[in-house]
């Protein structure tokens, strides 16, 4: 007769804080759950890889694959502007509160760059428009896209989130300024 080995199924996540449980393979007796010496507990291991240590955003790696793609209708300034939303924007759903011209100092590139590239990321429903305050918009990551929480807090940010779009959409005819010649 064989011997079976019993495995008992622990979380790898930490739903509430969103931090891997370290798993431990060969079992120790060194990490046990108060009150029941049966049920080892495991220490949590931080998302902090050296010499980068913080947070860790979710992506959509198949819309991502199609943004990067040389057919996405998507420019290299629009890839390298969403990636920059990706790296810099806070946690959840919260809107990026940099304008153009912070933004384009950052990148060595020209405000108006950035204002053609969030408009067709905008449009193409990538980036979504968050906040207003006077003239100036101020835009988040769309949830589908990118997320930096919880799973459940991404779940939530979804619900009221639009589908992005790749092919990126055509402009609008007669929406760009006629050159005078």
């Amino acid at each position: 007769m064989t011997q079976r080995s019993v495995a008992r199924r622990m979380p790898a996540v930490d739903r509430g804080t969103g931090e891997m449980v370290q798993l431990e393979l060969l079992g120790t007796d060194s990490f046990q759950q108060e009150g029941a010496q049966d049920r080892p507990v495991l220490p949590v291991a931080r998302y902090d890889w050296q010499p980068h240590p913080g947070r860790h955003v979710n992506v959509a790696k198949t819309l991502m694959r199609k943004v990067w793609h040389k057919d996405s209708g998507y420019r290299q300034n629009d890839r390298d502007i969403f990636g920059f939303y990706v790296a810099h924007s806070p946690e959840r759903a919260e809107p990026l509160r940099m304008t153009f011209k912070e933004i384009a100092q950052t990148l060595g590139i020209r405000p108006d760059t950035v204002a053609r590239s969030v408009g067709r990321l905008h449009a193409g429903g990538l980036l979504l428009e968050a906040e207003k305050v006077g003239r100036m918009k101020f835009y988040r990551i769309n949830p589908r896209a990118a997320f930096d929480g919880s799973a459940s807090e991404q779940a939530r940010a979804v619900q009221d989130a639009r589908y992005p779009v790749v092919p990126a959409p055509k402009a609008v005819p007669g929406s760009r300024k006629k050159e005078v010649s």
